[in-house]
């Protein structure tokens, strides 16, 4: 027989872990390794040739993890605790390894109050950086690992609550022993011994004492708005052991509704209010950059939007430990250009590359691997290499794409692709929706039936997604990699797209591109015009009300019908 004790770091498992051992019919661990133990074991037996050649079946695997569950001489059942055996597939796993549903006590508490003691114990000089730091996201893992968990199997999750657990610990010893079905025992609040779980927290994350434990229960206190003071909102995470389904909203939830609506005069009042209340908010910050790129404050705007990057909400993770590219003047040295985002964000900040070798430097490029093709034609580019491995290649300076202006501090709006002259043949290339997975990109579909009435020659640049409903009088190219969908780039007039990286791609070639943009659009169009700093052969339609997009589409094909009436 073997039970678990899980939970949210800071809830009180630790102390709960030490009651527990007063008894004398079971033995609670420390954090243990067992689960990493038996994730090996599986991870092993499932990618070994040779346990494959043996035709070795789960039973066989099961009987061995057996083997693995610790069997104690005096008698005693072990309780095994780590954050880990709530997550659905380890129960499932683990009930079919006992042969018995698995029974996990998981400790809960509000989010909030245990990030605040995290920082209590911790006494972090930048919250901010706190805030990002290891602690909060082991914090955040433990959450959504408990929450999936208890969606699958509920059945298996006893929560005990720490405010219970310190007012009425007999009431939550009581629950606990039915639902282990252990005999009772007088535990003893006032003398509790915490050795028998004592844990190496100075090594393992570098904070002393987060596992001691005091002989006598008494609640904390923690107060969440002191500690955390303009943070707290960041750990309105639902109890959902409580029946909450929905995250408290904060002030900046409806700045940034108030964007996505079009009402960006309230959005960016409310978030210089934001920021003014709250000054390390880096999410605050990245969404103010937006309202300094309207303004057309370029170096701000950047600035801003870079700080959105402790937040994960800009760019990717940077694998290079050289210094930042500056702008200085170059002889020869290797700059790392690490393009970031998505396709269209990496095709777009590609453009740095000839102002890298402008200076004076060799260009490097890393990118998403399909890609790389694209990238080589890219003007200025020397070599390409997968983002995967690109902090294992050699340079001496770094530029991140989607911060590159900030290197440079000029916009370039030549065509950086190369893209075969062809004779005005009529034919038009339609895109219209990018990639489902982008936060925003629901906002940015709409239905392309008006684009298919244009009188023209016209090529789908559509692909995977958006396919289904094509008419039959549209082309439907081969697009199966990026070459493709340049060489059919090439062969038409004009591109009209929504806001995707074939835009991009259009653009950067030099090709006529109009792109039909939501009236919160992407930030390289924020500043509200019908042309593009960015390229010179881009024309925006805007929508113009939230939800209408008969206004813009009618602006599209209005201009194919009045070209018509002019050439008759």
């Amino acid at each position: 027989m073997m039970y678990f004790l899980s939970g949210l770091p800071r809830s009180g498992s630790t102390v709960l872990a030490a009651l527990l051992n007063q008894r004398n019919d079971i033995h609670v661990t420390p954090t243990s390794g067992l689960i990493d133990i038996f994730g090996s074991v599986v991870q092993t037996w499932e990618n070994n040739p040779s346990i494959k050649s043996q035709k070795q079946t789960k039973e066989h695997l099961y009987e061995t993890l057996r083997k693995l569950i610790p069997v104690r001489n005096d008698g005693k059942i072990t309780v095994d605790k780590s954050r880990g055996w709530v997550a659905p597939q380890i129960q499932k796993t683990m009930s079919e390894v006992l042969d018995s549903p698995i029974r996990i006590v998981a400790t809960v508490r509000d989010v909030a109050i245990c990030a605040a003691s995290f920082a209590k114990i911790s006494k972090p000089e930048n919250l901010a950086e706190f805030c990002n730091g290891s602690l909060i996201g082991h914090l955040k893992g433990s959450y959504a690992a408990l929450h999936d968990g208890y969606t699958e199997h509920p059945e298996n999750i006893l929560f005990v609550e720490y405010d219970e657990l310190m007012s009425d610990p007999q009431a939550v010893i009581t629950k606990i022993e039915a639902f282990w079905n252990l005999q009772p025992f007088a535990h003893d609040f006032n003398n509790i011994d915490g050795k028998s779980v004592a844990e190496d927290d100075e090594n393992a994350w570098g904070v002393a004492g987060l596992h001691d434990v005091k002989p006598k229960l008494k609640n904390t206190g923690t107060s969440a708005k002191e500690i955390l003071g303009e943070f707290e909102y960041r750990f309105n995470a639902p109890k959902f052991w409580k029946g909450e389904t929905e995250q408290k909203k904060d002030v900046l939830d409806f700045q940034v509704e108030a964007a996505i609506r079009g009402e960006f005069d309230v959005a960016e009042a409310m978030c210089k209010t934001i920021l003014e209340l709250r000054p390390h908010d880096d999410r605050a910050a990245f969404n103010r950059g937006w309202y300094a790129l309207r303004q057309g404050n370029l170096k701000e705007g950047f600035e801003l939007l870079d700080r959105g990057r402790n937040e994960e909400v800009f760019g990717n993770f940077n694998p290079s430990r050289m210094p930042m590219y500056d702008g200085r003047p170059l002889n020869g040295e290797v700059v790392l250009l690490i393009l970031e985002g998505g396709r269209g964000d990496q095709i777009h900040a590609a453009r740095w590359a000839r102002e890298i070798v402008s200076r004076g430097g060799v260009c490097v490029v890393s990118c998403m691997p399909e890609l790389a093709s694209l990238m080589m034609l890219v003007d200025g580019v020397s070599a390409v290499v997968e983002s995967k491995i690109a902090g294992g290649v050699y340079h001496e300076y770094y530029v991140l794409g989607m911060s590159g202006y900030l290197s440079f501090l000029t916009v370039n709006n030549a065509p950086y692709i190369p893209c075969k002259t062809i004779k005005p043949n009529g034919k038009i290339g339609l895109r219209w929706q990018g990639n489902p997975r982008f936060e925003h990109e629901h906002n940015r579909i709409f239905d392309p039936a008006p684009l298919f009435t244009i009188p023209a020659e016209l090529i789908s640049l559509q692909r995977d997604i958006g396919i289904d409903n094509i008419p039959d009088h549209v082309q439907k190219p081969c697009l199966d990699t990026w070459l493709h969908t340049k060489s059919v780039i090439e062969s038409v007039d004009k591109v009209i797209s929504s806001c995707t990286s074939v835009a991009h791609l259009a653009a950067a070639m030099g090709k006529e591109t109009w792109i039909i943009s939501p009236v919160l659009p992407y930030y390289l169009w924020a500043d509200g015009k019908d042309t593009s700093i960015w390229y010179r052969n881009v024309r925006l339609f805007r929508q113009e009300k939230f939800g209408d997009w008969d206004t813009p589409l009618a602006k599209v094909t209005g201009e194919f019908t009045q070209n018509i009436r002019r050439v008759k």
